[in-house]
C-alpha cells in the first residue's frame, strides 16, 4: 500500500482501512487493553488477594472526521454504510509517520464498525464549532503495537 498523497496529519498518524488510506481522521480515542480481576479472600488471615483473570478486553475505539467536501466524504461515508449494513468485521491499522519513516504501527484486528453519528447541527456556532464532524464508533476484537 503506498503513503497517502494528501496531507499526513499533524501527528503524523494515518488511518489505513480497507481499500482506503487517510481517509482524513482528525481524532481516534478509546484504544484501550485490560483484564478482569478476580478476587481471593483467605480465610484465615482476612487478606484479599487479587489475580488477573486472563480474559483480554479492548475498549472501543472513536473515529471522528469532518465533512470537508473531499472525494474521501462519499468513499468513507459508502465503507461505513456497508461495514454497518453487513456488521461484517474488517482489518485495519495506524501507521506513525517521522520525517517519512515509518515508526510504530498498530494493527487493529476485527473492527466491527457499528455506530455512525453526525455532528450537531448547529447554526450559532463559529471557527471549530462549525465543523460538520461525523463521529464511528467500533469494537476491536484485539490490537498490537509493531515498532520499526
Amino acid at each position: 500500500m503506498s503513503a497517502p498523497n494528501d496531507l499526513i496529519p499533524v501527528n503524523g498518524w494515518v488511518l489505513d482501512l480497507p481499500g482506503m488510506s487517510s481517509p482524513q481522521f482528525h481524532k481516534l480515542q478509546g484504544l484501550s487493553k485490560k483484564t478482569g480481576v478476580m478476587t481471593i479472600i483467605d480465610g484465615g488471615t482476612n487478606t484479599a488477594f487479587n489475580f488477573s483473570d486472563g480474559i483480554e478486553e479492548n475498549g472501543p475505539v472513536t473515529i471522528t472526521r469532518t465533512r470537508n467536501g473531499s472525494a474521501d466524504d462519499k468513499a468513507f461515508a459508502s465503507f461505513i454504510a456497508s461495514a454497518i449494513a453487513t456488521g461484517k468485521k474488517i482489518n485495519g491499522s495506524m501507521t506513525q509517520r517521522r520525517h517519512g519513516k515509518v515508526v510504530l504501527k498498530i494493527l487493529l484486528t476485527g473492527l466491527l464498525m457499528n455506530d455512525y453519528k453526525l455532528t450537531d447541527f448547529d447554526t450559532q456556532s463559529k471557527g471549530d464549532g462549525a465543523k460538520s464532524d461525523q463521529t464511528y464508533i467500533a469494537h476491536v476484537d484485539h490490537w498490537e503495537e509493531v515498532y520499526s
